[in-house]
């Protein structure tokens, strides 16, 4: 009684019974008819719990009444051996099957939970949950190595690429697609392809967008809820979302970021430190170090990032959230970097090994897609630039590094950023039944990130 008296007091229980509502709703026109060609799409928000969807939908094709098999398809290997933990815990009963490259094993961990199974795709027609990645079971099945099953299943669908989706296509006529519309779009390694856009063959549009665009009448179930971030980080967060309404699953004031009080000398200090308190309350800060023309590995932006790593630890953070209300220390590896560039990464990591900080993470918003954190410090894509481009104005990117966190984000950058989006946005080139231009969308939505960040902004 008392752990269901805890969880109603810290979270919203209107708008967990919404979005449970939504994703029964889904899950129910998803299975509706097992023999028919169709598709349904998920679409979600940041931290909506769309990995537990997919375990769910999983669980409930293999009951009894229904037996299917199953093949669930992921973009990269981390997802895939994330799903196949999550299926294999969520049922010890129930085997899954894990078909890699041939390049690919399971971490250790996971290959050893005793329902796991890495098979070949060739010994894998018996299986009855399937786990790959979209190229490697497009790719067997392609060869004629793996055959058709009952249902396909695509976490992050939103990053598979539409040439992927062409290679699975096949292999089941009911297909259930899940992902966060707001992340980064997909990678593809297929150049020179222009000349498809805006058809509607199109190799590099979203897996999601191809299925829309030639089957219109697909459902769409958006789950109205964010388990990862509180009611603090939603009202930015939601600007990456025009089109779907969502809200915290935790009540105000529930997660809290602790800080021992400071004692500066040193006016970076001292600057730092407000930067701290300011995250710590209003679970946001924005701090901009004086325009200047810079690399894309700003030294100075390392430099002060690695000051306010070590500022952080100095005052001792602790943290208390809906699931832990004591206060507990926050580890290191709780507290993550998120650049855009490899360079920018790789000269961090050094500099922050060089202090001590080994465990504190540092990776692209490419890489920390799907992942959470307590505290997250983001560099922004703009910071320094002499001029916008796609790559730095995608939505997508901006969106990873500032929904990453829990307790609080810190946003760094330069003052001249906000300078770059007072011209007119550079052209690009249209393509008729494209998804949205990311320069265009790009310009429009840093300006209002800018400015949703505004009461947190701290100048140096």
């Amino acid at each position: 009684m008392a752990s269901r008296h805890a969880f109603a007091v810290s979270h919203d229980l209107r708008v967990l019974s919404r979005a449970r509502h939504r994703a029964d709703a889904a899950l129910s026109d998803f299975l509706a008819d097992t023999h028919a060609q169709r598709a349904i799409v998920v679409s979600a928000p940041a931290g909506a719990g769309k990995t537990g969807f997919v375990v769910k939908a999983v669980r409930k094709a293999r009951r009894p009444a229904l037996r299917l098999r199953v093949a669930v398809c992921t973009p990269t290997n981390e997802q895939a051996f994330g799903l196949v933990r999550r299926l294999a815990m969520s049922d010890p009963k129930e085997t899954v099957t894990f078909v890699p490259a041939s390049d690919v094993t399971l971490p250790v961990l996971i290959a050893r939970l005793p329902n796991v199974r890495q098979s070949r795709a060739a010994n894998a027609n018996a299986a009855t949950t399937i786990v790959g990645t979209l190229a490697k079971l497009g790719d067997a099945f392609s060869r004629g190595d793996l055959g058709p099953v009952d249902a396909l299943l695509i976490d992050e669908s939103y990053q598979a690429d539409s040439s992927w989706y062409y290679g699975v296509g096949n292999l089941a006529s009911l297909h259930l697609l899940v992902g966060d519309l707001g992340q980064l779009n997909p990678f593809s390694p297929i150049v020179d392809a222009y000349h498809w856009r805006g058809l509607p063959e199109d190799p590099l549009q979203a897996a999601v967008g191809l299925l829309l665009r030639n089957h219109p009448a697909t459902p769409v179930y958006k789950l109205p809820v964010s388990r990862r971030l509180d009611p603090r980080g939603i009202k930015v967060a939601q600007l990456f979302y025009r089109d779907l309404q969502f809200d915290a699953a935790v009540l105000p004031d529930v997660r809290r970021l602790q800080l021992l009080p400071a004692v500066a000398v040193h006016r970076q200090d001292r600057e730092i430190d407000h930067l701290l308190d300011s995250a710590s309350r209003d679970g946001w800060a924005h701090f901009e170090l004086p325009d200047a023309a810079v690399l894309t590995a700003d030294p100075g932006i390392i430099e002060f990032i690695g000051a306010l790593v070590n500022r952080l630890a100095l005052r001792r953070p602790r943290v208390r959230c809906e699931w832990q209300t004591t206060w507990q220390e926050l580890p290191a590896q709780r507290v993550a970097i998120g650049v855009s560039h490899n360079d920018q990464k790789d000269l961090l990591r050094a500099h922050l090994d060089s202090m001590g900080y080994p465990d504190v993470v540092v990776e692209t918003a490419n890489k920390l897609q799907g992942l959470e954190f307590n505290v997250v410090i983001a560099w922004h894509p703009l910071a320094g630039l002499p001029e916008p481009d796609g790559f730095h104005l995608d939505p997508g990117r901006l969106c990873v590094l500032l929904t990453r966190h829990r307790h609080a984000c810190i946003v760094i950058g330069r003052a001249g950023d906000r300078k770059l989006l007072r011209a007119i946005p550079p052209t690009t080139p249209a393509y008729l039944g494209w998804d949205p231009d990311p320069v265009f969308d790009g310009w429009e939505l840093h300006e209002a990130i800018f400015s949703a960040l505004d009461p947190h902004r701290i100048i140096a």
